[in-house]
Parts: structure tokens; sequence; C-alpha cells
């Protein structure tokens, strides 16, 4: 009997033990409702991550068609000459400097950035920029001119648009090379020539 009494208390702390611990698990999981409205969040959070990502890829997107955009049209207003190998710019001289100076006018550093531009298309590329002028003066002059004309350029691409320094080399040509003829046929005086002679061309090697 005694032991029947003691079965029975021992199997209700059981039953009472199962109910707790059942009540406790109960109220440890997630009602329905609350399961369903946590994964409707979690849904809606992946989907404002998502849009966030083809947001960034429009705006990357955007950035290199602009990118294409000004590079196209420095190209254009440089008139680039491209071959398999190399790429080549010319300026005019009269554009880029003061007449018998060799320091960049202000107004031309607009030209000069598109020259930036387009020589960012070739970050490995070998730049040489050369200077030239036209016949008048002596060669020792126009040596000397050509040259602080090619290094002046460099110069502001370097300090202005952080071209790597050891990317680009100059070299003054005087009055060699011309392009055009500094007198006409009859030895008079051919302005226009000279004109396009007094110039900085810059060849990219690719």
């Amino acid at each position: 009997m005694k032991t029947s009494a003691m079965y029975r208390t021992a199997s209700a702390s059981l039953l009472a033990l199962i109910l707790l611990t059942l009540t406790a698990a109960a109220q440890r999981a997630p009602a329905p409702q609350v399961s369903l409205e946590r994964k409707r969040l979690d849904l809606q959070e992946q989907k404002l991550t998502l849009q966030k990502q083809i947001l960034d890829l429009d705006q990357q997107q955007l950035a290199l068609e602009r990118q294409i955009l000004e590079v196209a049209s420095a190209r254009k207003a440089l008139q680039v000459e491209e071959t398999a190998t190399s790429l080549t710019m010319k300026l005019e001289g009269d554009v880029l400097f003061d007449f018998d100076k060799a320091a960049v006018r202000p107004d031309a550093e607009v030209l000069l950035d598109k020259v930036a531009t387009v020589l960012a298309e070739f970050p490995g590329g070998k730049v040489t920029v050369g200077g030239y002028t036209d016949s008048k003066g002596s060669d020792k002059v126009n040596l000397d001119m050509s040259q602080r004309r090619a290094d002046a350029v460099k110069s502001w691409l370097v300090k202005k648009k952080g071209i790597p320094e050891k990317m680009i080399t100059t070299k003054g040509f005087g009055e060699s090379n011309p392009v055009a003829p500094n007198t006409n046929a009859d030895g008079s005086d051919n302005p226009e020539g000279r004109q396009q002679n007094r110039r900085v061309q810059i060849t990219v090697e690719k």
C-alpha cells in the first residue's frame, strides 16, 4: 500500500514535470503567426538588399557610359591618329603657350585635361611628349624652347592629373620634322605653315 502511494506520488511528480516542460517549450516556440511575420520581414529585407545591388549596378553602368562618352569626345577634339601599336595627339603650340614662353596657359588646361582622359585608356603605355618649333630663330634657341615646352606638358600631366612621371619621357626636336613648309615656294614667309610646326606631339606606345 505504501509502495503504491509512493508510485502514485512519483507518477504525479513526473506528470507535473512533463507538463511544466511542455509549457516552457510552448512558451519558447514562436506562435505560427509570429513565425510567418518573421519570414515576411526576412523576405522584405532580402528584396531591399537586391534592389540596392541593382541600383549600384545601374550607377556603375551610367558611370562607365559617361566615361566612354568623355573618351570619345576627347579623341575627337584632339584628332587622335591611332594604329594597332600606337596613338598620336598633336597640339598646337600657340594654343598651349604664349609667344616665346614655355609655361602652359591656363586656358589650355581644358585641352590637356582631354589628353589625360585619353592617356587613362593606356595605364601601361609608354608616353613620349615631343616639342617642335618653326624655323625662326637659331637651332640652339629652338631646341631649348621645344624641350622646355615638352617638359611643361609632362609636368602638368604629372602634377595636375596624377599620371606617373616614369610613364612619360620628353624630347625637344626644335625645327626638325616640320609638318608644313615654313616658307612659300617663292621664299616668302608662310605664317600658317609655321603655326602648324609650332606644336607638341604626344605619342603613346600601347
